[in-house]
């Protein structure tokens, strides 16, 4: 059973990870996606979702199309309602809406106050804020009720800051040891990205106004009626993913903080597109189906690389999160993936983390090293499931409100390989996924601490990267 979401916030403070000890879903909702080319009446429809004691559903369009989020009443019981669909012959697949966490191994710094209405933690929606699930069935991000005093209360967009050029060194390159341990600092004499180049980060949203990250997050050329100029916000749907909690905020820098602006940090790109895609809330905790939106979200708006640094423990069959990223695998784009953060061998079923441990041909999943070259000792790992490693402990990058700071964690690692996919495939932009994943994990550095814990044996080498022909 689901614990409340105030005990599962207060056992992550406590363990120092923001990983669940066991799967966790969104208490009365439902994910179900129907066969192709199955009959569905409306009345036959209608006796089904009485049955299940529906009150409320989200039905998907497009790629997406027969996938259904069903919230229940407070008489439905998301066990029955699986049981009962299972034995349904129309359909594919029913699962919870299972949790996921970032996964950083720190909290949220004291001094770092977001002062949006609305956001509790552990509390997805107080009175007044719960968003509706029933909105255009031609359009799976519109939600029909977006919370306009929170949408107020957020920064507005400020208009990118100019290009410095020529280069300045950045102030705070002396702090990044993750940057000259894979190389990244030698390679940016070669190449230093391309604002063509998209990458996602998918997360709690960016500072999109920070002062070392404006320059390179990315603009939407065709903006919807939600004013999505630099991604969406899924949680609140609407077009401002702003950052409440500092996670997304510090992996974004990693991957793309703007180099050579002689200011702060730099990130593994220098130049490239930052999409801010928000799906988990202050709180550290997203759902299922808001994941998968955001991961629609960035394919269709032409991001080539998905960073994820978050993930849930003992979800092998989130069937709709794997779908996703297999739409992804079709639109030929890259996810990275964090390895999670329990020490653990994701090629356990029992103790992996998801989605890390897929199997999907396009994901990249990344264990993170300390300084010493040595796995981190909080990082999960997996002979057959891990490909690679990458600097996690102690990383220095952007927060919210123009600021710094270090965290740690396997979504440290995760958005170092993310930054080396674009900084290579912006370099030969006519490779496809296959050929960026061969040249990361064909050039890395062998280390005798991973030779039997990730797939490659080794820890990123970005400038290896750079030059794999």
């Amino acid at each position: 059973m689901l614990r409340s979401r105030k005990k599962v916030v207060l056992a992550l403070i406590l363990s120092g990870s923001v990983v669940a000890s066991a799967s966790q879903f969104k208490q009365g909702e439902v994910l179900v996606k129907y066969k192709d080319g199955v009959l569905r009446t409306r009345s036959t429809m209608e006796v089904l979702y009485q049955s299940l004691k529906v009150k409320k559903i989200r039905r998907y369009s497009k790629v997406m199309s027969g996938l259904e989020q069903l919230t229940l009443d407070e008489e439905g019981s998301v066990e029955e309602a699986l049981h009962q669909l299972k034995r349904d012959g129309s359909v594919e697949f029913a699962q919870p809406n299972y949790l996921l966490y970032t996964l950083p191994l720190n909290e949220p710094s004291a001094h770092y106050k977001a002062s949006l209405p609305c956001i509790l933690p552990g509390v997805s929606f107080i009175p007044g804020c719960e968003h509706s699930l029933e909105g255009d069935e031609d359009d799976p991000f519109r939600d029909g009720s977006t919370d306009e005093s929170l949408a107020a209360a957020k920064p507005k967009v400020n208009s990118a800051p100019d290009d410095v050029n020529p280069p300045v060194a950045d102030q705070d390159l002396g702090r990044l040891w993750g940057m000259d341990k894979i190389g990244a600092i030698d390679s940016w004499k070669a190449h230093r990205g391309s604002k063509a180049f998209v990458v996602a980060d998918i997360d709690t949203g960016i500072d999109y106004n920070h002062v070392d990250l404006g320059f390179n997050i990315w603009r939407n050329p065709n903006p919807s009626e939600k004013n999505d100029l630099v991604g969406f916000d899924f949680v609140h749907n609407d077009g401002l993913p702003f950052d409440d909690q500092e996670h997304g905020t510090h992996t974004a820098g990693t991957i793309g903080a703007v180099g050579g602006n002689g200011i702060g940090v730099s990130g593994v790109s220098q130049i490239v597109s930052l999409m801010a895609l928000k799906f988990i809330s202050k709180d550290g905790s997203g759902t299922t189906a808001d994941a998968i939106r955001a991961i629609d979200y960035a394919i269709n708006h032409g991001a080539r690389v998905l960073s994820n640094s978050w993930g849930g423990q003992g979800d092998p069959d989130n069937k709709a999160l794997y779908e996703a990223i297999e739409r992804a695998r079709a639109k030929g784009v890259l996810f990275v993936a964090a390895a999670g953060n329990s020490s653990a061998d994701n090629d356990s079923p029992d103790s992996a983390s998801y989605p890390a441990a897929f199997d999907n041909d396009n994901l990249i999943s990344v264990a993170a090293t300390d300084k010493e070259d040595g796995l981190a000792y909080f990082s999960n790992y997996g002979q057959k499931t891990t490909h690679l490693a990458a600097p996690g402990d102690k990383i220095y990058s952007t927060i919210p409100g123009n600021q710094y700071r270090s965290m740690s964690g396997t979504s440290m690692a995760c958005p170092h390989v993310a930054g080396a996919a674009a900084l290579v495939w912006s370099k030969h932009p006519s490779w496809d996924y296959k050929k960026v994943k061969q040249a990361l994990l064909s050039t890395v550095d062998p280390l005798p601490a991973l030779s039997d814990k990730v797939i490659s044996g080794g820890r990123l080498n970005v400038l290896n990267a750079l030059k794999y022909q």
